[in-house]
């Protein structure tokens, strides 16, 4: 985990135990409401806990080739790879992808 995400992280954990509302607490703490938000979701969303290049939405046989694989990230790009592209090279793969 990043610094920047381990701050927020500390962040969220604070605004939990205030009792404070979110608005409430962003103002004390002298916070973009729209920034906490954003990092709030991605701290405490389920998918927080997977790293980045395991999150696939979907995985089919490429049309028409029996020999191939796409794999569809949630960002919307899709990887085609072929069959037997080992799995850590994969995500190595997604990963380059996923931070352009």
């Amino acid at each position: 985990m990043s610094e920047r995400a381990k701050y927020w992280q500390r962040l969220v954990g604070a605004w939990q135990r205030s009792g404070l509302s979110q608005a409430a607490f962003c103002r004390q703490q002298g916070l973009s409401p729209v920034t906490f938000s954003s990092w709030r979701h991605r701290i405490t969303s389920p998918a927080a806990a997977v790293p980045k290049a395991r999150r696939f939405v979907e995985v089919a046989l490429a049309r028409g080739e029996r020999d191939a694989y796409e794999v569809t990230l949630r960002c919307g790009r899709t990887v085609r790879v072929p069959a037997g592209f080992q799995a850590d090279d994969l995500a190595r793969l997604i990963a380059a992808v996923e931070s352009c």
